[in-house]
């Protein structure tokens, strides 16, 4: 009884240890390629697209590490089916401080390192928005966006979030942990603002340049133009520094 008792814990053993034997495929072990066409979301076979994708966007994929668009991407993401919502519960939003609380935590965009990096240089043309941990140089238009790193111009008629935003930006919404240059919006906020926010409310952790709107606040100096200015050493009607 007990042979037969070990031959069988040796048989179980040894087939656990073969099914762990089994090598997972990886993305180092995936062969890559370029191409000039492909659809969105990219096949974890292609690396690099040096033409035009096209398709629903770009979601999570565990096979991906990084893969880099140059030329044009276009996206008909489903995300912009919830736009309407968006806009009909923005006003509530706004008045229980959804937007406007938000300086007071360490961070304005958390990326999600479980998303694909995807490297974009050239024209973004989206219905949606990427939601990964995307950068693009260049310009990008869509309904709503949100980046790793923005270098160029982000046209969003609702707004666009990212971790660094590097030249000009549009939208009703501006949210950036470090920006530099010109910020155009309903509400702006930024950690760490060098430049212009231009909007109804503007928000600076540091403040380096002008905020002018309506209500200004910044936690450091810095030049405000508005009805009402607050930083850290005062709160003044008009102009503050």
């Amino acid at each position: 009884m007990k042979t037969k008792f070990l031959l069988l814990l040796v048989l179980v053993t040894n087939f656990i240890s073969a099914q762990d034997s089994i090598p997972v495929p990886t993305f180092e072990s995936i062969a890559t390629h370029s191409q000039i066409f492909s659809l969105s979301p990219i096949s974890k076979k292609v690396d690099k697209v040096n033409g035009l994708v096209f398709g629903v966007g770009h979601y999570q994929n565990r096979h991906v590490e990084k893969q880099t668009i140059n030329g044009i991407n276009v996206d008909v993401n489903p995300i912009g089916l919830g736009i309407p919502i968006f806009i009909i519960y923005l006003p509530e939003m706004i008045e229980r401080g959804t937007f406007l609380s938000r300086i007071e935590s360490d961070s304005i965009v958390k990326i999600d390192a479980n998303y694909p990096r995807i490297q974009m240089n050239g024209l973004n043309v989206s219905a949606g928005c990427f939601f990964t941990n995307s950068s693009i140089n260049g310009l990008n238009i869509s309904l709503l966006n949100r980046f790793n790193k923005m270098n160029g111009i982000s046209v969003t008629p609702l707004g666009t979030q990212a971790n660094v935003m590097n030249g000009f930006s549009v939208g009703i919404y501006n949210g950036f942990n470090n920006s530099n240059g010109l910020i155009i919006g309903l509400l702006n906020e930024s950690m760490q603002l060098k430049g212009i926010q231009l909007g109804i409310y503007n928000s600076a952790h540091s403040l380096k340049g002008i905020q002018i709107g309506v209500f200004n606040m910044s936690r450091k100096n810095g030049l405000q133009l508005g009805i009402w200015n607050v930083n850290n050493k005062r709160s003044m009607p008009f102009i503050n520094w």
